[in-house]
C-alpha cells in the first residue's frame, strides 16, 4: 500500500471513531429530549369565569382600566391590557353560551371609558 493511501486509511478511521462519538452524544440528546418537560407543558391554564352582565363586569374592571397604575410590556395601552385579561378573565353572561369575544369588550370598555371620561370634565 502506499504511503497516501495508508494516510487515507488512516483517515478515514479517524473520522469513523469521531462518527461514533458523534452519534453516542446524539443518542445521549435524543434520550435528554423524549424526557424533557417543556415549559409550556408545565403552565396549566386556569382561566377565571365571570358569570354576570358585561355591564357589570366592565363596572368593576373599569376603574383599574382608568388607573394609570398598570403596564403592559412597559406601555399604558388598553388593548394590550384587555388581550391579556382576555386570556385570563372569560366573561359568560349565560352558562348556556360563548364567552364574551375580545372584540365585544373591547367596545364596551372604550364605551365605558368614553362615558367616564365626560364625567370628568367640569361642567
Amino acid at each position: 500500500m502506499t504511503e497516501a493511501a495508508q494516510e487515507l486509511r488512516l483517515r478515514c478511521e479517524q473520522l469513523e471513531g469521531e462518527l461514533r462519538e458523534v452519534k453516542k452524544q446524539c443518542n445521549k440528546l435524543a434520550h435528554l429530549l423524549e424526557h424533557a418537560v417543556w415549559e409550556e407543558d408545565m403552565i396549566a391554564e386556569e382561566p377565571i369565569v365571570f358569570n354576570g352582565l358585561t355591564a357589570d363586569f366592565v363596572e368593576l374592571i373599569g376603574p383599574l382600566v382608568m388607573s394609570r397604575k398598570w403596564t403592559v410590556n412597559g406601555r399604558h395601552d388598553v388593548q394590550p391590557f384587555l388581550r391579556s385579561l382576555d386570556s385570563v378573565f372569560h366573561v359568560r353572561y349565560d352558562p348556556e353560551k360563548d364567552y364574551l369575544a375580545l372584540g365585544r369588550l373591547t367596545n364596551v370598555v372604550q364605551e365605558y371609558l368614553d362615558n367616564h371620561r365626560d364625567d370628568d370634565l367640569p361642567g
